[in-house]
């Protein structure tokens, strides 16, 4: 009998309705393959560079008008840096600053950095590095570049939005601002999305594009251009897929992940992610992030205090996990506080060093430290009659061993529950295979044991490719 292997991170709030976890794995599905799926790995880090104090608190590829190439700018610390492509880097100026994430636009002449109370200017033609500090601009939240303008909302607390003169940073004119009227709210965060403006407050977002009126450029697309769901987090708002993605708030609550479908909300997450989400002890301080990896994309939610990050792969449409596994052997959040794609790789910041790493699906650890790909299966009952499991076959890519010890002779450990998925015993190991040692007839594990319920969880730790095609039972 085949049991569920293939599946998203589901858990309820009773772990034996459904315990099911799917951490540190992602799944590749295949109609027309062995199986229609199977679960692999996620991307392990490579250390590139130590830039600064840290943490990493955002970063941006620029391309400067004038300038053969790119650009590539990372915040760590107070500190703003030049990243190159073998690792060194130059500090070009100091925040007032030190954590918290940052926001950054470029209009093709300068570099606009945002850390939620100031805004600076970077001048690419002499890497002048300056805060702004012109008197009609007391106070910058987020920052974009639309339509030739620099694009602030005032702070958290008003619904006021600002542009700057035309590809000019610095200059900031007393009428230039416009407030998002249609409900008290406060704005939050502006974003671009498809080159319009999307102003996201408390409980409502308004969509306004550049009609290009001499007094002021922006206004509200029309009366339906307004959603009644605004954020609870206002990092968690990005542009993905040619639309925005967020984690809403209404009058009703918080925590759906939304996905605009033109004016429409659409919702995407699960009641699983939306526990997650709503038991954050901070969801205000939720941060999303993306990349692009083998055709895959992915949103991933992080911060707030959870104990792991939130990935949603936007094809498979399923909700998994990443997390570090820290010294103590407890999930922790992962070391990723941002990612960005640069010199034909994925860089990471990370969210307590100035590391900056190269992620890949090539990697098979963060940095040296284990990855702990687990997936917990879902529950296997007897409808109030005992049963006996004679065998598990868990089917792996076996012989992809190295020479990195313990991938010499990889091991996967498979653990049993009776109670739903409260508790775990028995800690089973069985061995993927040596390199160049293939196994057709997957991990085996024998006399598992008689239940009236059995949950599985099976964890690889060791630093090899894993992938898992499925798994069998007899019973």
């Amino acid at each position: 009998m085949q049991a569920g292997l293939l599946g998203p991170s589901s858990q309820l709030r009773s772990l034996p309705q459904d315990a099911q976890r799917t951490v540190n794995l992602f799944a590749v599905l295949d109609q027309d393959g062995k199986t229609v799926g199977s679960l692999y790995s996620r991307p392990g880090l490579n250390l590139m560079a130590s830039v600064g104090v840290g943490p990493g608190r955002g970063g941006i590829v620029s391309f400067p008008n004038g300038f053969v190439g790119s650009r590539v700018f990372v915040v760590s610390g107070a500190t703003l840096y030049e990243l190159f492509t073998d690792g060194t880097y130059t500090g070009l100026g100091n925040l007032t600053s030190s954590t918290g994430t940052v926001t950054m636009a470029d209009n093709g002449f300068q570099l606009a950095i945002c850390d939620g109370t100031q805004l600076y200017i970077l001048r690419y033609t002499d890497n002048v590095f300056q805060l702004v500090t012109s008197p009609n601009l007391p106070s910058a939240a987020s920052v974009i570049f639309l339509d030739g303008y620099f694009i602030v909302n005032k702070s958290v607390n008003s619904g006021i939005f600002q542009i700057s003169a035309p590809y000019n940073g610095l200059t900031w004119a007393a009428l230039d601002f416009a407030t998002a009227e249609s409900s008290p709210d406060a704005l939050l965060r502006v974003v671009s999305i498809n080159g319009q403006l999307w102003l996201y407050g408390v409980t409502t977002t308004e969509i306004w594009s550049n009609t290009g009126a001499a007094n002021f450029p922006f206004q509200r697309v029309n009366s339906s251009a307004r959603l009644s769901i605004g954020t609870i987090s206002p990092d968690s708002v990005l542009e993905l897929d040619n639309t925005a993605y967020w984690i809403g708030r209404n009058l009703n609550g918080f925590g759906i992940v939304y996905k605009a479908d033109g004016f429409s909300p659409q919702r995407v997450s699960t009641d699983a992610i939306e526990i997650i989400i709503q038991k954050a002890p901070d969801p205000t301080t939720i941060r999303a992030f993306s990349y692009q990896e083998n055709g895959h994309v992915y949103l991933i939610l992080t911060g707030g205090g959870m104990e792991t990050a939130l990935v949603y792969e936007l094809s498979t449409q399923i909700w998994s996990e990443w997390a570090y596994l820290n010294i103590a052997g407890n999930y922790e959040l992962p070391l990723q506080s941002y990612l960005f794609a640069a010199f034909g790789k994925i860089i990471a910041l990370d969210r307590t060093s100035g590391n900056v790493y190269i992620q890949s699906i090539n990697y098979y650890s963060d940095n040296g430290d284990e990855i702990a790909r687990d997936r917990i299966f879902t529950h296997i009952f007897g409808k109030g009659v005992r049963f006996l499991i004679k065998n598990l076959a868990i089917f792996f890519e076996s012989g992809v061993g190295n020479s990195i010890d313990p991938g010499e002779d990889p091991k996967c450990q498979l653990s049993l529950s009776k109670d739903g998925g409260r508790s775990w015993f028995a800690n089973y190991l069985g061995s993927i295979g040596k390199l160049g040692n293939f196994q057709e007839r997957g991990v085996l594990f024998w006399r598992l044991g008689s239940y009236f319920q059995c949950t599985f969880r099976v964890r690889v730790t060791d630093p090899i490719k894993v992938v898992i095609s499925g798994a069998e039972f007899n019973i």
